[in-house]
């Protein structure tokens, strides 16, 4: 049931948010960012490489190829660009492309590639304000090009989907919403899609680095923005879904604002799951691949 957000609630949300985007106390420090990822091939799943002018170095990702890819010269497939969360890790990456080798195997989903793309740790998938790490013009200029040319992908915006956990949600729905002439569909999973007040204050390191503290800067790069900025393409074009789990209050701010705005979308809300990809993949069983179905039908 969708409900209004009290000037209470909303404050609540930003307190609740700030508490599951960085513990209390002294967190760990994150660790170095870098454009090399580490190695986590296995089976249909393998590290790649290619030379980015705009990060001046080799940027890594990791690459599944569905079965049957290397038994067919002609078969080409639609692509799932994938975003880690905050810190980094793409350690799931290898549950989850056994988890979609079984789905396809099983004709629950449609064959696909999935590009689990570098996020340098904390850049919610934006370039930082000293371009010293130009996340989005990677991802946008260079990444997907490299991947439409080295692999038989299906090149269109109807066959490229983008999907990503807590802060790879808001990179998911920053870059789907930013590029709708790219992407056909956006997934967000428990997305950190933060407040001004929460990154200024709990993630005051980032808000520098990023957006050199300038709140609109931020403003102009949050998928509420966005997806208010580009409403018409969006509510005819795109196909939008919101799974969540304790991030619930601030993904009830961008489902109010995609609902207000007329963009259909698809809102799930799991009680009691923990922020974490698998317990959500589980939670959700095959109810998961619905949305791919739909997102590449007839693809």
């Amino acid at each position: 049931m969708k409900t209004s957000l009290t000037p209470v609630v909303l404050l609540l949300c930003l307190l609740g948010l700030a508490a599951h985007a960085q513990p209390s106390g002294n967190p760990r420090p994150r660790p170095a960012a870098s454009w090399i990822m580490p190695d986590l091939s296995g089976p249909n799943l393998a590290r790649h490489t290619f030379e980015s002018k705009a990060a001046g170095e080799k940027v890594s990702y990791l690459l599944y190829l569905p079965p049957g890819y290397e038994k067919s010269a002609t078969t080409r497939y639609p692509v799932t660009y994938w975003l880690h969360g905050l810190g980094g890790s793409q350690q799931g990456a290898p549950d989850y492309c056994e988890r979609l080798t079984q789905a396809i195997t099983a004709g629950k989903t449609p064959p696909m590639i999935v590009v689990f793309v570098n996020g340098m740790i904390d850049s919610f998938y934006c370039d930082s304000a000293t371009q010293r790490r130009p996340v989005e013009t990677v991802i946008i200029k260079e990444l997907i090009p490299h991947i439409d040319a080295t692999y038989r992908t299906l090149a269109t915006r109807q066959s490229r989907a983008i999907e990503g956990f807590s802060m790879g949600g808001f990179g998911a729905a920053h870059l789907g919403f930013k590029y709708p002439e790219l992407f056909g569909a956006v997934s967000m999973i428990d997305a950190a899609l933060v407040s001004l007040d929460t990154m200024q204050t709990r993630h005051a390191d980032i808000f520098s680095s990023v957006f050199d503290r300038k709140a609109d800067a931020f403003t102009a790069a949050h998928p509420v923005t966005l997806a208010e900025k580009n409403a018409a393409a969006l509510k005819t074009r795109t196909v939008i879904r919101q799974v969540v789990g304790p991030l619930r209050q601030p993904n009830e701010v961008l489902h109010e604002k995609l609902t207000s705005l007329g963009i259909p979308h698809d809102y799930d809300y799991l009680s009691g799951v923990p922020h974490a990809p698998k317990a959500i993949y589980d939670r959700l069983g095959d109810a998961y691949w619905a949305f791919y179905r739909k997102a590449f039908a007839s693809k």
